[in-house]
């Protein structure tokens, strides 16, 4: 009984299940990249606003006297919310493609 086409086709060797296999591994890597990517871009985008937002902070996270005025972002405010509307699209592209690519 060494001809596969004599077992039960319950334990019959299928030659697409390795084919099934690697293409699997292969859309998860692809989506692993897509995902990592995005990830890497809105972390950078997070650090430049959370270094923007420490300038008005002492080491040990005490506000300083300018702050408590008001913040100004060193960038201007119309670059620092530009920043935050990016961060935003990062993470809803994330959130959707996640979603979006476990659905048949």
């Amino acid at each position: 009984m060494s001809d596969p086409s004599e077992l039960p086709s319950s334990v019959r060797p299928n030659r697409f299940a390795s084919e099934e296999s690697q293409s699997a591994e292969v859309t998860l890597k692809n989506f692993r990249y897509v995902v990592g990517s995005v990830n890497d871009n809105a972390l950078e985008v997070w650090t430049d606003l959370w270094e923007q937002l420490q300038q008005g902070l002492s080491p040990s996270g005490m506000v300083l006297p300018q702050p408590e005025q008001g913040f100004q972002p060193p960038c201007g405010w119309p670059e620092f919310l530009e920043k935050f509307w990016l961060l935003k699209h990062y993470l809803d592209y994330t959130h959707r493609f996640c979603r979006e690519t476990g659905r048949p």
